[in-house]
């Protein structure tokens, strides 16, 4: 043996399965998805996740699709070293054959 712990340089994937309806603050989401406050208010500013305010002080909250979206993007970035417009064009590519794939649905159900 060389003496390396088994296991070594393997990282944990963290499961994620919400409940539907949870909304998660900002602290919660940014714990849930690796990255820093800054970074999931980064994202809403650019317009690649929704949060939704509460009143009446503003406090901002996330769908568990922005949660699961923002682990696609960093997944995206650390892994392949995508820069933010490269995510950006792979999603709207993404919504695109979404799009698409229902419009055939459709199609094909007249």
């Amino acid at each position: 043996m060389n003496g390396s712990k088994p296991g070594k340089g393997i990282q944990a994937i963290e499961v994620f399965e919400p409940e539907p309806g949870t909304l998660y603050s900002l602290d919660a989401t940014a714990h849930l998805t690796g990255v820093s406050r800054r970074e999931v208010l980064f994202y809403c500013r650019a317009n690649l996740i929704e949060p939704i305010p509460q009143p009446p002080f503003g406090a901002l909250y996330f769908r568990d699709e922005a949660i699961q979206t923002i682990r696609q993007m960093e997944f995206l970035r650390r892994r392949y070293g995508i820069n933010m417009n490269g995510v950006r064009m792979i999603f709207d590519l993404m919504q695109e054959v979404e799009r698409l794939r229902d419009e055939m649905r459709f199609l094909k159900g007249l």
